[in-house]
């Protein structure tokens, strides 16, 4: 049987939809567009439109990217963020939101909060001036509070400093060829003038805490692959500016060899947020975790899925690298181990065989010519977020179509 836009659904598929119908619906955000719960709730709607009688359960998610302390949050019962005045990534102030359980003394943060590319007009980004400073102030509030585990989504950053502004705001200091004290915010353009690194100083009471990294990549931080190569392009840095970044985390990286004994390349994931990861591993003593399966660990997902009949998940554009161990992928090993089908949905798709020979079943492209049609209205408001959600709206109501009727 074929979806409106030329997809198959497999015959098993059917089958098992005909038994029951509960759909667990779990779309990461798509990015600068719709949140989790936004993007997910579209499609649930058109679903529920077509089918009344499904049992259609919306499931917010992330996997280290913007969200995941939100996500993180709810599913310990919180209900209400904290608000702090921290550094902004280009030295403005601005109000982060964060959490914080009293009964488990762990502190939610995305470092987007802070530090994110969101927070930055189009025309003026640039990593090569963009500090993490907020981020790190946001552990130290965290830390004021009397937190025994930090727990932080290092996705969607506005910089490529190392984490050297974070450092920086929890007591670790920078000298340069001068050997004189680096004053102002660490920032990406800073790293290639760094000679020595000094932690004596570093907030005491991290020792005592559990500062959990939550990445949605395994980068490394410099060389092919790096930080700087594949991240400060889509921060606004040019061909140039990659070349002094990369250089400036590549002698960030010697000397915290040197000093230190660990060589960051050899840590997936110390790429992530700028190399942030990889300078609050060797410096403030973080653990560096993958987000996915931690994130849907501690929403159980997998009971989620008991008596389910399929799960539809999502993103912004799905291709190969969705199979590296993205949400999405990490969505889909659950559904194949429970042997519930996993739909994908995205609005930009490549490599859609290897998509479907992975287990995805549908994959349903929502720019299609088909689902841009059925998702037209007169005088409806024209933003990207609004333009997306109609076309999820729509791919919910033709998937429903065919589950209900099929």
């Amino acid at each position: 049987m074929k979806f409106a836009n030329g997809v198959c659904f497999t015959r098993h598929f059917f089958l098992f939809l005909r038994v029951m119908r509960k759909i667990i619906v779990a779309f990461d955000s798509m990015k600068g567009c719709l949140s989790s719960r936004d993007a997910s709730a579209a499609f649930a709607q058109g679903v529920r439109n077509v089918d009344s009688e499904a049992q259609v359960l919306v499931v917010p998610v992330a996997d280290g990217g913007e969200g995941t302390a939100r996500v993180l949050a709810e599913a310990a019962g919180l209900t209400a963020p904290l608000y702090s005045s921290v550094c902004g990534p280009m030295g403005d102030e601005v109000y982060a939101e964060w959490w914080f359980d009293d009964n488990s003394r762990t502190a939610y943060i995305d470092m987007a909060q802070a530090s994110g590319l969101t927070l930055v007009d189009k025309s003026g980004r640039n990593p090569l001036c963009a500090t993490s400073h907020g981020f790190g102030e946001l552990i130290a509030k965290a830390l004021d509070r009397g937190a025994s585990s930090i727990v932080v989504g290092l996705g969607g950053s506005a910089t490529v400093d190392g984490g050297s502004g974070a450092c920086q705001a929890l007591g670790v200091r920078f000298f340069d060829k001068g050997n004189t004290l680096i004053r102002s915010y660490m920032d990406g353009s800073r790293l290639s003038s760094v000679t020595d690194i000094d932690v004596s100083r570093l907030d005491s009471r991290l020792r005592d805490v559990c500062l959990t990294l939550v990445c949605d990549v395994v980068n490394r931080l410099t060389g092919v692959g790096g930080a700087a190569e594949v991240f400060a392009p889509q921060k606004g840095a040019s061909a140039d500016d990659v070349t002094l970044l990369d250089n400036g985390l590549e002698n960030f990286r010697n000397l915290i060899f040197r000093k230190f004994g660990v060589d960051l390349n050899c840590i997936p994931g110390s790429g992530a947020a700028g190399g942030c990861a990889g300078g609050l591993m060797a410096l403030a003593g973080g653990v560096i975790r993958e987000g996915a399966p931690l994130v849907l660990d501690a929403l159980h997902f997998g009971s989620l899925l008991e008596g389910a009949s399929a799960v539809v998940t999502g993103e912004g554009a799905s291709d190969s690298q969705t199979l590296m161990g993205k949400l999405p992928c990490a969505i889909l090993r659950f559904g194949l181990k429970a042997h519930v089908p996993v739909a994908l949905v995205a609005g930009v798709i490549k490599d859609r065989e290897r998509l479907e020979k992975a287990g995805f079943s549908p994959v349903i492209h929502i720019n299609s010519p088909e689902i841009i049609a059925a998702s037209h209205t007169s005088g409806g408001i024209d933003t990207d977020a609004a333009i997306a959600a109609r076309r999820l709206q729509a791919a919910g109501k033709e998937f429903a179509r065919y589950v209900k009727f099929h």
